[in-house]
């Protein structure tokens, strides 16, 4: 009776040690989770800022190409240039934005924050395409 006692008693410590390390696995299991959703997180927002900063060192491009283009431009040239210098302007503002939502995203908000980059930067690589065209054809007509 003895030994059957004990032999129950050791099972019984037996099944807590197994059951404490099983939840033991599974915070282990969840704390690397979130670790690696933390790695994630950071790794997405570090390559998001560098791509808004050289989309603002672009903008920055285009308007000093612009200015010094303004230089040998005519009156109708200038006008032209300057209607692009301010929409040049208007999207290094809103990369600015962009830069700044993405400094202040946390884990709860990134994926909102995720998408509001993503469709500023494809709307003014969007607006770019035009851009170039414009700039042709207000060149093209002084020449």
């Amino acid at each position: 009776m003895k030994n059957t006692k004990a032999i129950a008693f050791l099972g019984l410590v037996a099944l807590g040690f197994t059951a404490m390390s099983c939840g033991e696995n599974r915070a282990e299991k969840n704390e690397i989770e979130i670790v690696e959703t933390n790695s994630n997180f950071e790794k997405e927002r570090a390559e998001m800022r560098e791509e808004l900063r050289e989309m603002n060192a672009e903008i920055d491009r285009k308007m000093a190409e612009l200015e010094a283009k303004k230089e040998k431009a005519d009156a109708e040239a200038k006008a032209e240039i300057e209607k692009m210098e301010a929409e040049l302007n208007r999207e290094k503002t809103e990369v600015g934005r962009a830069i700044d939502n993405l400094e202040q995203a946390t884990e709860n908000t990134w994926e909102d924050v995720k998408t509001s980059v993503n469709n500023t930067t494809r709307d003014i690589e969007e607006g770019w395409k035009n851009f170039k065209s414009d700039v042709k054809d207000t060149f093209d007509k002084d020449n």
